[in-house]
């Protein structure tokens, strides 16, 4: 899944969170125990609790993102439609976009939200 490393310098998140939340999905899931998702971080390995912090920082992070969108919204800055088509684009695009057309994806996404926001 190479679109979330095209877009992350436009993200509120730093590489250490979103690598932490992908794990902590498979964490959820049962997939592996949150010990083993602490050893795989990139960097060294880190305690199971700062893991953990890790992990709330990026959550936060997501939720302020999703209200800040939410209000963008209520006052008019964005519609709804827009951003309901560009999810779309985003979930179908990460699955049937050929990896050597990601970044020129992402490019398009960039594009796409320059235009969408008012």
């Amino acid at each position: 899944m190479i679109l979330p490393d095209v877009l992350m310098e436009h993200s509120n998140l730093t590489e250490k969170q979103l690598e932490s939340l992908m794990s902590y999905v498979r964490v959820v899931a049962g997939e592996m125990r949150y010990r083993e998702a602490a050893a795989m971080r990139s960097e060294k390995p880190v305690t199971i609790g700062s893991y953990y912090r890790t992990v709330q920082q990026g959550r936060i992070q997501v939720r302020e993102s999703i209200v800040t969108v939410l209000i963008a919204i209520a006052v008019g800055l964005i519609k709804v439609e827009d951003i309901r088509r560009l999810l779309e684009l985003v979930g179908k695009g990460d699955a049937e976009v050929a990896e050597e057309d990601r970044i020129r994806f992402a490019m398009i996404l960039q594009t796409l939200l320059d235009k969408i926001v008012m």
